[in-house]
């Protein structure tokens, strides 16, 4: 690591969404391990054991993490937290919207209307509302990553969840054209199948899934983590609007992996 990288979060701050636990806890520790100040925004309760884990893990680093207590999808949570950056005189320097709900996983025609507004609010529109609410905080070299999935990159049985990811995938786009001259980066990342709680819930789709990772097994979040981590520092500084898969060779393969394997060529 060359020391302007070693020294890029010194002093800095990092937002990330839905950061109490799995692969937002994980981008969390890696920027307090680089010297962040990480405001951790977390629907989860503080009484919730994942937070006590969160900051037991990240005591003694030279970052630190702030918890904030609110939903991505509520205006007013985002105004809250500009106003708290502001006054702690950090420059903020990156902003991770990790924060997805799956919502039951209907199909178009069995989608309930509230479900289906339920994960658009948290995924799509909650993702919007960080932008706009911390890109002005941000200044020449700051990044941004969104959280979509491979889902957003093919058809998906579950039509809130893939619509609003693949909807991400445009909004980073959007995002990227228009900070682009003001020096700021946005890129997005599609993860696979990730060894998190939110997909041990569906075991048979774990199971299912299996069968089509090149790779062959799950991906742990930390290794999610690390391509974020990545994407937000000054390694990257010339990837913007880009989307990044992150899925063991899912999408790359298509539908020939599973049908080769069917054949016994591969």
């Amino acid at each position: 690591m060359n020391d302007g990288a070693s020294t890029h979060w010194v002093n800095k701050a990092a937002v990330v969404t839905g950061g109490a636990r799995g692969q937002g806890a994980c981008v969390a520790r890696l920027l307090a391990q680089a010297g962040a100040t990480v405001f951790v925004l977390d629907t989860l309760p503080p009484a919730d054991a994942a937070w006590a884990q969160l900051r037991e893990q990240t005591s003694g680093l030279p970052g630190q993490v702030v918890p904030v207590f609110g939903d991505v999808a509520r205006e007013s949570g985002w105004s809250d937290l500009a106003q708290q950056i502001e006054q702690s005189d950090l420059v903020l320097q990156g902003l991770v919207n990790n924060a997805g709900i799956t919502g039951p996983r209907s199909p178009v025609t069995k989608t309930v209307l509230d479900n289906w507004q339920r994960v658009m609010a948290t995924n799509l529109t909650g993702t919007f509302l960080g932008i706009r609410a911390m890109a002005p905080l941000m200044t020449r070299g700051a990044a941004i990553v969104n959280v979509s999935s491979t889902v957003g990159m093919t058809g998906y049985f579950s039509a809130a969840y893939s619509t609003s990811k693949w909807a991400l995938r445009g909004l980073t786009r959007s995002a990227a054209m228009e900070l682009g001259p003001r020096g700021i980066r946005v890129n997005c990342i599609c993860p696979g199948v990730v060894d998190t709680e939110m997909v041990r819930n569906y075991p048979a789709l774990v199971d299912t899934l299996q069968g089509i990772i090149p790779l062959q097994h799950m991906a742990k979040p930390e290794q999610l983590a690390d391509v974020m981590f990545f994407l937000l520092g000054p390694q990257a500084a010339y990837i913007t609007g880009a989307d990044l898969a992150v899925d063991g060779g899912v999408t790359g393969a298509g539908i020939y992996w599973p049908v080769g394997r069917a054949l016994g060529v591969l």
